[in-house]
């Protein structure tokens, strides 16, 4: 299974999307790649933390945690 920071699709409900292993700052006219290796690892760990985030709510909603 791919790395959370290596699937590709819009992180949470901000403008950044992951296309093809590179970030992107989408608006609805216009997209820049994200060329900063700082800010790009930094959207790395950000998707993979709501990635674990994700999966421990569902962990919790499947064993009857969360209502």
């Amino acid at each position: 299974m791919p790395s959370p920071s290596s699937r590709s699709g819009p992180l949470g409900d901000s403008p950044v999307v992951r296309r093809s292993g590179e970030w992107w700052l989408t608006a609805p006219t216009l997209s820049l790649r994200v060329d900063d290796p700082v800010l790009a690892g930094n959207l790395d760990r950000f998707a993979a933390d709501l990635a674990d985030a994700q999966q421990a709510v569902a962990a919790l909603r499947s064993s009857g945690g969360l209502a």
